[in-house]
This record gives C-alpha cells, structure tokens and sequence, in this order.
C-alpha cells in the first residue's frame, strides 16, 4: 500500500507540475473524435480525468478511460490507451491541435511523451484500479503546500 501512495504522490505531482503547462486534452481516435477530457487537469475541474463525480473521471461513463467494460477503458478495445496493441487509440490535442496518441503501444509512432504519460504507461494497472484515491491525496498534497507557505 505505502508503495501505491508514494507512486500516486508521484504522480499528482507531476500533474501539478503540468498545471503550469499547458493543457492536454484526450480525444477519441475515429471520426467523432469524441472529447474524452482533460489530462491534466486538477480533480476539481469538470473535465478532468481526475475527477470521480465528472464525466470523464467516472469509472462507469461511456466516455472514461477508466471504465475497464466502456470502449476508450477497456484493455481490448483497439480505442483504449490501455491496449498494447492499439491502433487507433485516443489522441491527445494541445491548444487544439494534435500532439500525439495516448497508448501503451510502444510501436506507435507520435507516442505522448511526457512525464505524466510515462508515468501512466508504467503504472496503468495501479491507477485504474482506483483513480479517485487520486482526489484525497492531491488535497493532502495541497493542504500541505499551503501550510509551508503560511511558515
């Protein structure tokens, strides 16, 4: 469990860190290219893929990377980032424009590098078994920012 902690500490981190970048928004890989939310995005906004009560964080949604049984969640679905063999997974835009794919497909090409993306390739199976402990420990993370601050 505390190695789980520390690897979702990690990673709120670098969403934090990404916050000050700029935004990286999923979409699906077909013709509707479906909006499939904000990467990296805080838990607190209304598309992120962080947050459990939005559309895009919820577990059970259509449109969640992190519904296991839905197409853009499930690991055999060709549309799903969690597909090794992908190949028409989700696309990631940056300020509207494609920026590359969201995949575990290590072959494909224009693959999203970055240390989120990385992070999540690695550690995929940790995080989807439940991505909304992501929300409490990005709070304690922030409490305690503030805390220092106020030192």
């Amino acid at each position: 469990m505390k190695k789980n902690t520390g690897l979702i500490v990690a990673l709120l981190c670098l969403i934090s860190f990404n916050l000050k970048a700029q935004i990286l928004e999923i979409y699906s890989n077909n013709k509707a290219q479906e909006y499939l939310g904000c990467l990296n995005c805080p838990s607190e906004n209304k598309n992120s893929v962080w947050n459990s009560y939005g559309v895009y964080g919820n577990e059970y949604n259509k449109k969640s990377i992190w519904n296991k049984y839905g197409v853009y969640g499930d690991e055999k679905s060709n549309f799903s980032p969690w597909n090794q063999h992908a190949e028409k997974p989700p696309i990631i835009k940056k300020e509207g424009e494609f920026y590359g794919y969201f995949t575990l497909n290590e072959i494909m090409g224009q693959r999203v590098e970055v240390k989120l993306t990385r992070m999540l390739y690695d550690y995929y199976i940790e995080v989807k078994e439940d991505p909304t402990k992501w929300t409490e420990i990005e709070q304690q993370l922030t409490n305690k920012e503030q805390e220092q601050k106020s030192k």
